[in-house]
């Protein structure tokens, strides 16, 4: 039995046993935090700009920002481009990313301001994607095998999303210190053939639709998703990506999208 499960069997029980008395239930309220995602790419600029929700707050609502003011510029071309608010928390700019170029981004609100930095990527260089069976005690598993080129000249950092029918299914991010300039494999597991046969919520099924986004990025983007990869079993939060206090983060990247259907006749043995 799990922590949450037997805290949830006690909880039970001593309603049952004291249904008389008032138990009371020690929570913090926790300040308010911004959170924002941000981008900028090949296809312009994209800020998602919301807060935090509070447990005592029981409104059905997402949290977002409309009246904040969002600056991105680079002193390399005297930019200095005010986003435009266009709907759920989202801030628009037709500003593309130039590789090599470091690009700030600075959020105004409610008297903070909140700053951050990127290095925009050259576009990655992606080989393969295949799906193979791999034998682990008496179940077959599957994995996806994600191949990228590395380019020799500087150090690379990689962040791979993959989406299934749209929706976020997979994600991993990588560093190429292990073969500057060769071959990079990067390897999803997805689920066990019994639970594709048993029609699991989480295995891939035929016919799903897969878009494989591969991003290159900066290693500051990289250090902070590198994090958000092992806070679970480092038991730590997420490091700061902007200075004054908000959430998120902010990256400038090149990216390509592969696409995929699944079908299990495809598969390869390993």
């Amino acid at each position: 039995m799990n922590f949450e499960l037997k805290y949830i069997v006690f909880f039970l029980l001593l309603l049952l046993l004291s249904c008389e008395k008032e138990i009371p239930i020690d929570y913090r309220e926790t300040d308010q935090h911004y959170v924002a995602e941000a981008s900028l790419t090949q296809n312009g600029t994209n800020v998602r700009l919301s807060t935090t929700q509070n447990v005592t707050d029981n409104e059905l609502r997402d949290h977002v920002v409309e009246d904040a003011v969002i600056v991105i510029s680079c002193k390399y071309y005297e930019l200095n481009d005010t986003l435009r608010y266009t709907r759920n928390g989202i801030y628009t700019s037709e500003t593309v990313g130039d590789p090599g170029i470091t690009y700030n981004l600075d959020i105004y609100v409610n008297d903070h301001h909140f700053s951050s930095s990127s290095t925009m990527q050259d576009v990655p260089e992606v080989k393969s994607f295949r799906f193979f069976w791999q034998k682990m005690f008496s179940q077959r598993v599957l994995y996806g095998d994600l191949r990228i080129q590395d380019d020799p000249d500087r150090n690379n950092y990689y962040f791979m999303h993959i989406y299934r029918n749209n929706i976020g299914y997979r994600w991993a991010v990588m560093n190429d210190e292990k073969n500057k300039g060769g071959e990079l494999q990067q390897l999803f597991g997805f689920t066990a053939e019994n639970k594709m046969d048993d029609g699991d919520s989480d295995a891939l099924q035929e016919n799903d639709a897969l878009r494989i986004e591969v991003r290159a990025i900066d290693r500051a983007s990289y250090d902070y998703l590198y994090s958000m990869q092992v806070m679970e079993s480092a038991g730590t939060n997420p490091i700061r990506n902007f200075s004054g206090g908000c959430l998120g983060y902010f990256s400038a990247y090149s990216y390509v999208n592969l696409y995929r259907k699944f079908h299990r006749s495809e598969v390869e043995e390993e």
